[in-house]
């Protein structure tokens, strides 16, 4: 498989603080790539710089074999890379449906005038569908569960047919129904072609699910391979548990 995502070393500094320090790693097309590391290891900082909401003291980001370091987030997404963050970012005062319109690129004008295409409207029906959501797809994103919430953003940014989905954090306080319930979703969305790259603390959840695995330490990878190989290696233990 060749590389959807080329991230080469890029450093980040907050002050005297290296917060990412020269790390480089490739995401291939088709795969489900996982991103872990200690607490305060650089990842959310990571994130942040390959998706366009931070900009890196230096190094490259390639997608798709084209440069995008330091692109706005609107621009790559309009490339087909997007993101959900830890905290779901949704439009509370929006339906569930509304929050899906507003995530096809409709101006608000649009989305009240009701004047979308036929098919972003059959997009948004699907997507209800999938997501078990069109029972709830008139009510108001405040009025949703937590976990719905998180569910919600990661339909919203289907919306856009995304070629490499970043997850933050996806089953972070969410109960194990909602846990087996996002990781069905991704592995049908990644059946239908969508790449992946996903952060996330659950090691059972990775194991499952992700090949290869990345790991950072303090800003910088120590590790990439397959998920069996990841809990036995020294750097990563030593990494984890500090010995």
């Amino acid at each position: 498989m060749a590389a959807l995502l080329e991230v080469e070393g890029l450093t980040k500094s907050f002050g005297s603080l290296r917060a990412v320090d020269s790390a480089s790693f490739a995401v291939e097309d088709g795969s489900i790539t996982a991103l872990i590391g200690p607490n305060g290891s650089g990842k959310t900082t990571l994130f942040n710089m390959i998706t366009g909401y931070l900009s890196p003291d230096g190094g490259h980001v390639r997608f798709g074999g084209r440069e995008v370091t330091g692109a706005a987030s609107g621009s790559l997404y309009g490339r087909g890379l997007t993101r959900t963050f830890q905290q779901a970012r949704v439009f509370t005062q929006l339906t569930v449906e509304e929050n899906l319109t507003v995530a096809a690129g409709y101006s608000w004008r649009q989305l009240f005038g009701r004047r979308l295409s036929r098919a972003d409207r059959e997009r948004v029906a699907v997507l209800l569908e999938e997501f078990r959501m069109s029972h709830v797809a008139d009510l108001y994103a405040s009025e949703l569960s937590y976990g719905q919430r998180k569910l919600l953003e990661f339909a919203a940014v289907l919306m856009s047919q995304p070629r490499l989905v970043l997850l933050d954090e996806p089953t972070a306080g969410v109960n194990p129904v909602m846990i087996a319930t996002m990781e069905h979703h991704i592995r049908e969305r990644h059946g239908a072609g969508v790449t992946f790259l996903i952060v996330e603390h659950d090691m059972p959840f990775v194991m499952r699910l992700c090949d290869p695995v990345v790991v950072l330490d303090r800003g910088h990878e120590i590790f990439a391979g397959p998920p069996h190989a990841v809990q036995s290696d020294t750097r990563v233990l030593d990494a984890y548990l500090g010995s």
